[in-house]
């Protein structure tokens, strides 16, 4: 008798420490924490055979949330450039504005658990980012920008100057553009999916930017040593950019626009093209130079003619989106 209790009680020594031997399986390997709840957290999974790799893993699980609000915020923009603001250059600071702020949210997030499978050998983490927290830093910095788009609307409204205004109107704008990926962003984050709802039109503040672009008397000079087709993609930069060309023959400024071509030859079965197409922004009134803008140019194909267009589809693509930003960029440097 006494044996056979002995013997039992062995037995379930032996079964317990087999089971004490297998780890638990964590509850979010297949499904959601208890721990770290999806209304408190916005949750990523990451599996691979190097513990870093999984950490990578997981935080890009939580990270492309917030990537893809970068890319609708990017297509958003293009939108507008092609509707009325044109090439404006400030776009471009809005767009690392944005990837910046993203790039920061994304450097909240922390790895929270992490399991190695004992019969794979593979490891499983869990990467989480708090939402109450990022919620409120994403409004605080809404905020801001709001109270920056007004500071800009407001300036827009005070300048004397048409170029002033423009710029102005530009950033405010951008800046709005800016605020509404945060938008996007805070409304991954907010559990309502509301965030925080804009009083300002981004739609007005294009209409109002189109309506200013509208009103300056503009027209392109094309010098006579440039190669032909210069003045008619001049005239389609500053037409997509939001200008109006005047047709009077006495605008209040020209945009005087000089391209020079070197013919390199043939290079190993290639002909090249190579020069400097050159902007100058031209007050008519007393033939004040109000700046200058150079951009390099090239092209190449099997022939020479060939070669010279392509040199001539590079400047029409540069034009087209940068001539808007230099205009004011020049117009505004007193």
């Amino acid at each position: 008798m006494k044996l056979s209790t002995f013997a039992a009680f062995a037995l379930s020594l032996l079964l317990l420490s087999g089971c004490a031997s297998e780890p638990t399986r964590p509850d979010w390997i297949a499904g959601d924490s208890a721990q770290y709840q999806r209304a408190q957290y916005l949750i990523g999974h990451g599996q691979a055979n190097t513990l870093e790799e999984a950490k990578d893993r997981a935080r890009a699980d939580v990270s492309k949330i917030f990537q893809v609000a970068v890319v609708v915020s990017s297509e958003d923009m293009q939108r507008a450039k092609s509707d009325s603001s044109g090439a404006m250059q400030l776009e471009q600071q809005a767009t690392r504005n944005i990837s910046t702020r993203t790039e920061q949210i994304i450097s909240g997030i922390q790895i929270a658990e992490i399991w190695q499978d004992p019969t794979s050998a593979s490891y499983h983490v869990l990467a989480v980012l708090p939402r109450l927290q990022t919620a409120t830093t994403l409004r605080q910095q809404i905020g801001e920008l709001d109270a920056t788009t007004r500071n800009h609307i407001e300036q827009s409204r005070n300048e004397t100057d048409l170029f002033m205004k423009i710029a102005a109107a530009s950033r405010a704008m951008n800046v709005q553009q800016e605020r509404e990926s945060l938008q996007k962003n805070l409304q991954v984050v907010d559990i309502t999916g509301r965030g925080v709802e804009s009083q300002l039109s981004s739609a007005k503040l294009k209409t109002d930017l189109f309506e200013l672009l509208k009103r300056v008397s503009i027209a392109p000079q094309v010098m006579a040593e440039s190669p032909a087709g210069l003045h008619n993609i001049v005239s389609g930069a500053l037409a997509q950019s939001g200008f109006v060309l005047d047709t009077s023959g006495r605008p209040e400024f020209f945009v005087r626009a000089n391209m020079t071509l070197t013919d390199l030859g043939l290079k190993d079965g290639w002909y090249w093209q190579r020069g400097t197409l050159q902007i100058t922004l031209i007050e008519t009134a007393n033939n004040r130079v109000r700046g200058t803008r150079n951009w390099s140019v090239k092209g190449n194909a099997q022939n020479q003619a060939d070669a010279t267009r392509r040199a001539m589809d590079q400047a029409d693509a540069i034009l087209k989106q940068e001539l808007g930003g230099a205009i004011i960029g020049m117009a505004i440097a007193k």
